[in-house]
């Protein structure tokens, strides 16, 4: 008999084993679970704080962050046609850049971070934004028109709690703003990606490698939305858009037979991506929070 283990989105205890190999990290095996009422996919058992520390060590945001500059005229112009709003929180602000960008369009912004060397770090880079650490945030009671989750969301143990959390901490007439991976909404990239998977999976049951769990739940499109929705946010603004990864972007960068073919169905997915509105691997969301009913 199957182990009952719970679904992070519905809650069901009606899970399966995903197409997924065991990932070995930190002396654990990770497996994926897939819930089969609302199909979201979660890694069991889930992180500790041990197993996020050892993910994100101090030189994680060095690598994956503060070598690239953006801007972020997407995230603005989805602020300025679909909300009202002056204040702005970004929780998991990462380097910084969205609160710098927006802060010189004239939005008063802050900062929360988990890492405190990151915090401080970011308080000498950008003297104008407010930071704080994740502790020291919840200790105040201030509120904002909106809060961001910028691949973050994706990471958490607990996604309906961080969600309830931060909807506290939105004013009355105020917006939650999301974007990060849908990893399992239909694509050609998805599609191929499952189908390669699942005949490893049938091949070799008990396959196991060495990785690294970032992502604690794989979404789509429905359930993400369910989810959102289910926390007392009403939807203002859902686009799904589809990129190469987790395949090669430049076709310079594949070695082997491989990589190519698997940059060709990536180049293949985006273009398909853009006659199917719900197709594709990455979303952004903002939702306004409900009023409460007297």
């Amino acid at each position: 008999m199957e182990q009952k283990i719970n679904c992070l989105f519905c809650g069901s205890g009606n899970t399966k084993e995903s197409f997924y190999p065991k990932v070995l990290f930190n002396d654990k095996v990770f497996v994926y679970r897939e819930c089969r009422v609302c199909k979201l996919n979660f890694n069991y058992p889930l992180l500790t704080d041990d197993d996020y520390k050892t993910l994100y060590p101090v030189g994680y945001h060095d690598e994956f962050y503060f070598k690239t500059r953006k801007r972020f005229d997407k995230q603005l112009e989805i602020l300025k046609k679909y909300s009202n709003t002056s204040s702005f929180a970004d929780y998991g602000c990462g380097d910084g850049s969205l609160l710098n960008f927006l802060s010189q369009n004239g939005f008063d912004c802050t900062g929360v971070e988990f890492n405190v060397a990151l915090i401080n770090r970011l308080k000498v880079q950008y003297p104008f934004i407010k930071f704080y650490t994740v502790e020291e945030f919840d200790k105040l009671e201030e509120k904002y028109d909106c809060i961001h989750l910028g691949d973050v969301l994706e990471h958490m143990t607990d996604p309906n709690r961080i969600i309830q959390k931060l909807i506290n901490r939105i004013n009355n007439d105020g917006y939650l703003f999301i974007e990060g991976p849908l990893e399992h909404n239909g694509s050609i990239a998805f599609w191929f990606r499952r189908t390669m998977m699942s005949i490893r999976k049938k091949i070799n049951p008990g396959r196991q490698v060495a990785g690294k769990p970032f992502h604690t739940f794989l979404a789509n499109k429905t359930n993400q939305q369910g989810m959102l929705e289910k926390n007392k946010l009403n939807t203002n603004y859902f686009k799904v858009y589809e990129t190469a990864w987790p395949f090669t972007e430049r076709l310079k960068d594949c070695r082997g037979i491989k990589s190519l073919v698997e940059y060709i169905v990536g180049r293949f997915s985006i273009f398909v991506s853009y006659f199917f509105a719900n197709a594709g691997n990455r979303f952004y969301y903002l939702g306004k929070k409900k009023e409460k009913k007297i």
